[in-house]
């Protein structure tokens, strides 16, 4: 058996701007995506978290197959060892940890587990696991979509600078921060579609000033910079109808600003995480306990120091 393990992300910083050139921050994780690899006669995609009928082939397809999403996602990675045959294999995969009463977190999974698709499957080839590699595959399962932050997060772990497909370790300290999940998946196509028709209007003024604020962030990280840049991801949110600030957003806003703490959406937005940043011990316990009472979920989140892991 042959496993690959690869952490999800919050994006700390830089959502949308990131799609326009500019550099991003993100966090890898601790809730981990794996694949076990084991050789078979078939090949047999089974998925714990992308809950579905498992999907079997006596060889594989030349086209994309009718299957559920992380079978789809398994299909696009074999795909990306061009020119390499992959034997007959059962791929055992699982997201569980990236879900929530059958809903998604919006912390990556289908990066992570594209990540660790693809360095079991390299491991196994004799290889090392490859960034590029599980970076095309992912895009091609989003239909090109989407910078790829999240596949940097998985492949190299920790705190990461994200910029035209390119990531380097942050290099700088970061301020403390909770991340409270809204209790509603965002679409992040839905996101990016509406980016898309924002970008074509021509009037960037929003983004540009987006853009500035997370590279000043990038440079210095610090509460001030990040009011900053929750200011103008808000202009950027009302300048492009992106729905970023949802009821659920805007009500850890508002408590995050009763104990002092800078709130903004992360990702997509519209749902999913956000992340409450503040640089007080003191302030946390109080904040942690007010979210809960609200309907809110502060997660237990840990850096991820590594990217994909592979142990045999």
């Amino acid at each position: 058996m042959i496993v690959g393990r690869a952490p999800g992300k919050v994006v700390l910083w830089g959502e949308y701007a990131v799609l326009a050139g500019a550099p991003a921050a993100v966090l890898a994780v601790n809730r981990y995506a794996t694949c076990e690899l084991t050789s078979s006669t078939t090949y047999r995609f089974i998925a714990t978290g992308f809950e579905a009928p498992a999907a079997e082939f006596s060889q594989l397809p030349s086209d994309p197959p009718h299957a559920e999403p992380a079978a789809l996602l398994a299909w696009q990675v074999l795909r990306a060892f061009a020119g390499q045959t992959l034997r007959p294999a059962r791929f055992r995969l699982d997201t569980a940890r990236f879900h929530s009463q059958g809903r998604k977190l919006g912390l990556g999974s289908s990066a992570a587990l594209c990540a660790a698709i693809e360095g079991a499957c390299a491991h196994w080839l004799g290889e090392a696991p490859n960034y590029e590699r599980a970076l095309n595959a992912h895009r091609r399962s989003q239909g090109g979509r989407g910078s790829g932050i999240d596949v940097a997060a998985a492949h190299f772990g920790g705190a990461l600078r994200f910029q035209d497909g390119k990531a380097q370790q942050l290099g700088v300290a970061l301020p403390e921060c909770r991340f409270v999940w809204t209790g509603r998946s965002a679409d992040t196509g839905q996101g990016i579609d509406r980016f898309a028709a924002y970008l074509k209007g021509g009037d960037t003024r929003a983004l540009d000033r987006l853009a500035d604020c997370s590279e000043a962030l990038c440079r210095a990280p610090c509460l001030d910079a990040l009011h900053d840049y929750a200011q103008a991801l808000r202009r950027l949110d009302q300048s492009a109808g992106l729905g970023i600030y949802s009821d659920a957003h805007r009500q850890a806003e508002a408590l995050a600003k009763v104990y002092k703490l800078d709130y903004k959406p992360c990702g997509a937005g519209g749902g999913d995480v956000g992340a409450a940043f503040g640089d007080s011990a003191a302030q946390w316990d109080d904040f942690e306990a007010a979210a809960g009472s609200s309907g809110l979920t502060v997660l237990n989140l840990e850096a991820a120091p590594h990217g994909i892991e592979i142990r045999t």
